[in-house]
């Protein structure tokens, strides 16, 4: 009989204790609620996506455009096959063999570029496939205009294209995907004080099919100038 009391008061004082610390890092069941254990931690965040490496040239080494650099103010077609037709401003350029040429407009400050060097790039990135079309061997052709004499949305025609000008004297032979080319390099010989200037070219092929959207996403493509110090410029103060 004594055995049996001391037994009861064991079991007894068992079910009263309260159930032991579960493992570390694991939280407790909602009470009565049957519930199971949760972990608290949390999955690692996957790493972020590498970023793509943007072609690049001496005055872009990175691939990115630096601060200050200019992209096109409109891209107008002209086309031999409709040689009187004006077309307006577009946000893809395309050149087709023998017939089709866009001409691109740059504004620049004046006085932004005293004592510089204007480099007009033309970046062509691999990295996003749905930003340019390219077909051929890649030979093309860039025709300079006059300054302030740009091609005017709706009224430039392939015959009343703007006032010539001076022409890249020694463009890169061809273009292709994932490249970056300085087209010209060369003083911008711009006056002081005169405001907003028009630079202007004309982009044509022999050969080849190339449709691409003016744009700096995660690498630039199209047409820009980028200005850098010109160490023999002497400016007055």
């Amino acid at each position: 009989m004594k055995t049996f009391t001391i037994l009861s008061v064991l079991l007894a004082t068992a079910l009263a204790a309260p159930p032991p610390p579960g493992p570390p890092g694991l939280s407790k069941p909602g009470k009565g609620n049957g519930k199971p254990a949760k972990y608290d931690a949390k999955p690692p965040s996957p790493p972020p996506p590498p970023q793509p490496r943007c072609p690049a040239n001496s005055v872009q080494p990175d691939g990115k455009l630096p601060k200050g650099a200019i992209s096109t103010s409109a891209l107008v077609p002209i086309a031999a096959s409709s040689p009187n037709t004006p077309f307006p401003s577009v946000e893809w350029a395309i050149v087709t063999p023998n017939d089709i040429c866009t001409i691109f407009n740059l504004q620049l400050d004046s006085d932004a570029t005293q004592g510089k060097i204007c480099n007009l790039v033309f970046d062509f990135p691999d990295t996003d496939r749905g930003l340019y079309t390219f077909h051929g061997d890649g030979h093309f052709t860039f025709t300079g205009y006059a300054i302030n004499a740009g091609a005017v949305p709706g009224q430039t025609t392939y015959n009343k294209q703007p006032a010539p000008g001076p022409s890249p004297p020694n463009p890169p032979p061809t273009l292709t995907p994932g490249h970056s080319y300085i087209i010209n390099a060369s003083p911008c010989g711009i006056p002081p004080g005169i405001g907003p200037v028009t630079v202007s070219g004309a982009l044509c092929s022999k050969d080849s099919v190339l449709s691409f959207k003016q744009s700096n996403g995660q690498c630039p493509m199209g047409f820009y100038v980028v200005l850098t110090d010109d160490p023999s410029a002497q400016i007055s103060s």
